[in-house]
């Protein structure tokens, strides 16, 4: 477990990294976690060296989430203020959200469809 923790962190940094030079308008984590990503989806990184650190943090993601909402209280009055902007953008963002998981869904499950009546 140990070994994909230093792995993720890795590549954390790594994102970190490429985001101060490059100065990209994506987060150094996001581009991390993409690196990641590619090394698994290639097998450079074997997903065993990194699924039972994976599994740990997301079984423990929701302690994640509480520096963000003690964040928030720091701005209880602009959120009070613009309470209506955010409950439309968020019920918006979810519906398009859910619109295009399904397309996307429809559209890989309809290739499968095609590939297995190829065969």
């Amino acid at each position: 477990m140990i070994r994909g923790f230093m792995l993720i962190l890795v590549m954390l940094s790594l994102g970190t990294l490429i985001n101060e030079i490059t100065d990209l308008p994506i987060p150094g984590n996001v581009i991390g976690m993409i690196i990641l990503f590619i090394c698994l989806y290639t097998k450079i990184i074997p997903y065993d060296w990194v699924k039972d650190a994976a599994h740990s943090l997301t079984r423990r993601m929701s302690l994640f989430f509480i520096p963000a909402g003690v964040g928030m209280m720091n701005y209880l009055d602009l959120l009070s203020e613009n309470w209506l902007m955010i409950t439309v953008v968020i019920v918006v963002s979810m519906f398009a959200v859910m619109f295009s998981a399904g397309w996307t869904g429809q559209l890989l499950g309809k290739k499968d469809e095609d590939y297995d009546g190829a065969n």
